[in-house]
């Protein structure tokens, strides 16, 4: 069924829309919070927390078809919270995180790299949470722009150091827009 009307079906109170909705997402949510978190425990709570902000919060919605991009800027803000509240490091050093960020098509040719996992953690954190929503959501410049609430030039710039930043690290250009 289309998202739009499913999250009209559940802005009226239908659960089952809500939950197929949810369902359309679920493994992207968790993986997202995980990425930051590093603790299986601790994305399943902000993963939780999550879906019940976006319950409650659902008539705020005001664009239907940008569901997606809205719940995936609610679990990266409560877990950048998560992450501040307990004074925790944002890391991504783990294999998981990147067996699963490179497993998207638009990176493809990033695959069998086992430097990106060693490079991404000297990334610095501001644009961890840029090149994880360009390249593993694989959402737009202008999505990223409305979730991290920066203008559109900003997002391409930081996505621009970020990958000159990683590319001696690397030692070859991964990226390609």
């Amino acid at each position: 069924m289309d998202i739009s009307k499913l999250v009209q079906k559940a802005k009226k109170g239908n659960d089952e829309a809500f939950e197929q909705l949810i369902s359309s997402v679920r493994p992207k949510l968790y993986r997202t919070a995980y990425s930051y978190v590093r603790n299986e425990q601790d994305a399943l709570d902000i993963y939780q927390e999550t879906i019940y902000k976006a319950y409650t919060s659902l008539k705020l919605l005001k664009k239907p078809e940008s569901f997606e991009s809205w719940i995936i800027k609610i679990i990266v803000f409560k877990s950048i919270d998560f992450i501040r509240k307990d004074s925790r490091s944002f890391t991504t050093d783990s294999e998981d995180i990147f067996s699963e960020l490179i497993s998207n098509e638009s990176i493809n040719h990033i695959a069998h790299s086992l430097d990106l996992s060693e490079a991404f953690q000297f990334l610095d954190p501001k644009y961890k949470t840029i090149i994880l929503l360009r390249y593993y959501h694989d959402l737009s410049i202008k999505e990223i722009a409305t979730i991290m609430n920066f203008p559109e030039g900003t997002v391409k710039s930081h996505i621009n150091r970020a990958q000159k930043e990683l590319k001696p690290i690397l030692k070859e250009d991964y990226f390609y827009e």
